[in-house]
């Protein structure tokens, strides 16, 4: 978009007129005589035609000011290019003017929280330290270290929690964060500490009794509870979920929430029982998480039963 010029003073020669002979009472109160037919009256109109050129010069900001503004801008010298029309003279300055701007508002030196973030998610993949690892999300927690032990508050530290693509191409056996850390380090604050780590990732499982409606295919409905539960732990891809980011970062997981999420199942009638296991294959009715920490859920230790009512019982197909 084009910048606005700015205006210096937006006085009119009227204005200018009106605002003198409004102050002869205040200076000179034997002044009585205001017809433009007044010596006084003619001088201030004089001037004021005057002060109105001098306004609409100091308007005008030569190109050349401009090419010396964009310099100070730039670091580096930048003179206006010749032997070309007024037309493309204009559009080169506005186009260097915009893109001068635009190089100044990016990120580069990370200080808060979301500048990690925004470095991580949108300028590491253009970067020249870009190796392939590609990074659709990240957590930054400040005063962290989440590469010691302890985790306790540890002042000056940010520790960069990264979701990276199962299918990166980066290379086996080598420090899959050194040329991110290398990236970062160049933009943190000199009394920063960077630690970048994967997301600590807590397993669970579920049993899961469906009463299905009748002439519903117990496995259809079975194949579609596996799916949804799936997408709603998935880390990054979660649909509907999570407005399509992933589990959050630290959210627990409660049993109400997986009542609904099966009761809402195309062909589910109703949830008979259900019951969340925890690593040490304990139930629990939640299941609490850290700030660093997202959900991994295993199919393949879950049980998915599909029962039928039959008469007052309830059969398993």
């Amino acid at each position: 978009m084009t910048l606005p010029l700015p205006n210096f003073d937006d006085k009119t020669y009227a204005e200018l007129v009106e605002a003198a002979i409004s102050q002869i009472p205040v200076e000179s109160p034997e002044w009585t005589d205001h017809n433009p037919t007044d010596t006084g009256i003619i001088l201030i109109e004089l001037f004021a035609w005057l002060t109105e050129m001098v306004l609409y010069r100091v308007n005008q900001i030569p190109d050349h000011n401009y090419a010396s503004f964009v310099s100070l801008l730039k670091g580096e010298e930048w003179k206006l290019p010749i032997n070309i029309s007024d037309q493309e003279l204009q559009n080169k300055l506005r186009s260097q003017i915009q893109n001068t701007l635009g190089d100044l508002r990016k990120t580069y030196r990370a200080v808060t929280t979301e500048d990690f973030e925004k470095l991580v998610l949108f300028d590491w993949h253009q970067s020249q330290e870009f190796d392939g690892l590609k990074i659709p999300r990240v957590k930054c927690l400040a005063q962290r270290n989440l590469e010691s032990k302890a985790d306790n508050f540890a002042q000056g530290h940010i520790s960069l929690i990264v979701v990276t693509d199962e299918h990166n191409q980066v290379n086996p056996g080598t420090n899959q964060f050194e040329a991110l850390f290398k990236f970062l380090d160049q933009r943190r604050l000199l009394t920063t500490r960077l630690h970048i780590v994967e997301p600590n990732y807590v397993t669970i499982a579920l049993e899961v009794e469906l009463v299905i409606e009748d002439g519903a295919q117990a496995e259809k409905v079975k194949t579609l509870a596996q799916a949804e539960v799936k997408i709603f732990f998935d880390p990054l891809e979660s649909g509907k979920y999570w407005q399509g980011k992933g589990w959050p970062f630290g959210r627990s997981v409660y049993l109400s929430e997986l009542y609904k999420l099966f009761d809402d199942l195309e062909g589910v009638d109703y949830v008979k029982n259900l019951q969340i296991k925890s690593p040490e294959d304990i139930s629990q009715p939640e299941i609490n998480l850290a700030d660093h920490e997202l959900v991994k859920i295993n199919i393949e230790t879950s049980t998915f039963k599909m029962l039928v009512e039959v008469g007052n019982e309830r059969k398993e197909i």
